[in-house]
């Protein structure tokens, strides 16, 4: 009675690997990809198994091709399903014969775990080989007014990058006139600015360096300019009057565009008022904002018009409504001790883009 069952239990291998046979040619004869149905489904429905079942029909099949011994030894029934399974899983054309005699001897479970085991082993290798391929690009359009950023992260750094500006971009507000086209991409766009270039715990930065003449930041410019950073990049007049508020300022005389002098750094703050104004101002001033983190030293009298730098000529802003202020027009009324204003620009003939210098000239920078 066992010699009959050790036979058909060589037939039904046999028969099993003839299956697979077929399945292997159909797969490679046939351009199941480029159809509606895939092998997989096909195999489902016309004998209807799990997909499951299909699915791993196909994957040792596809294997099988590059294991003839491994092949055989199923085939003449030396081996099981259920062996061949997590047999093909981590057997190579190296390992071939190897496995095709050890594996007989070998239990189910001890196979699988030797497959997982393998698998731990490729991940590790290709994540070891994702960090060695990590990547950033940074490049400027041929006009210089945007830079295009591009990049590659293994999974350890790309996870804990997603997590931090994904979070700060749950802070961002969005307040423009014109809402960008994609909303939530411009939310992680300025929440990755913020992180890049937020100061205090993470210590010195570096400097961004802006050339612009100095009627820029008076705003006495009959027509609006161009200023460049060092990378050639060009910035508004009204960027560099917002960039300008909380900056250290290095003033270069020049005469016929030679550098003749060069003078003293000022209106940074200093660390004592910087505690004080935090003190003061927990929270972005703006009406309605709250928001407490990344916050911008802000001159209600722009610095380069006469301007103070102490308690009663400056809020902090969060960087959206820093923006407003210096970019789209919007003022700023009342003392700092006590309650502040914020006006929107007002439409038609005096709008605030045709009043943006009077503003300035205001002390409304």
């Amino acid at each position: 009675m066992i010699e009959s069952l050790d036979r058909q239990h060589a037939v039904l291998c046999a028969a099993s690997a003839r299956l697979l046979e077929t399945i292997a040619y159909l797969d490679e004869a046939v351009s199941w990809g480029d159809d509606e149905i895939s092998l997989e489904c096909f195999l489902a429905a016309r004998y209807s198994v799990s997909s499951g079942t299909a699915w791993e029909w196909v994957r040792v099949a596809r294997a099988l091709r590059g294991l003839p011994a491994i092949w055989e030894a199923y085939t003449a029934g030396h081996l099981s399903w259920d062996q061949l399974r997590p047999l093909t899983k981590f057997a190579s054309s190296d390992t071939d014969e190897q496995w095709a005699v050890e594996a007989a001897g070998k239990r189910v479970g001890w196979l699988w775990r030797e497959a997982r085991r393998h698998e731990r082993v490729r991940k590790q290798r290709e994540m070891k080989k994702d960090a060695q391929l990590r990547s950033l690009r940074m490049e400027w359009d041929e006009q210089g007014r945007n830079l295009h950023v591009e990049g590659d992260l293994p999974a350890e750094q790309g996870a804990a990058f997603q997590t931090v500006v994904e979070a700060r971009a749950e802070e961002v507000v969005l307040e423009e006139e014109d809402p960008p086209f994609d909303k939530q991409g411009a939310k992680l766009a300025d929440a990755l600015v913020e992180l890049v270039t937020s100061s205090g715990e993470q210590g010195s930065l570096p400097t961004l360096v802006v050339h612009a003449d100095a009627s820029v930041l008076t705003g006495e410019t009959p027509v609006a300019s161009l200023a460049e950073a060092e990378s050639g990049a060009q910035i508004t007049d009204d960027a560099v009057r917002r960039l300008a508020c909380d900056a250290r300022i290095e003033w270069v005389l020049e005469a016929d565009g030679r550098a003749v002098g060069i003078g003293r750094r000022g209106r940074a703050i200093p660390g004592w008022l910087g505690r004080q104004l935090r003190h003061r101002d927990p929270e972005c001033r703006f009406d309605g904002c709250g928001r407490k983190r990344s916050l911008i030293a802000h001159h209600i009298v722009h610095w380069a018009r006469g301007g103070p730098t102490d308690l009663d000529n400056l809020i902090r802003l969060c960087r959206t409504h820093h923006r407003l202020l210096h970019e789209a027009g919007w003022a700023v009324s009342g003392h700092p001790g006590a309650r502040v204003s914020f006006h929107r620009p007002r439409a038609g003939p005096g709008s605030a883009k045709s009043r943006g210098l009077s503003l300035v000239a205001a002390g409304f920078p």
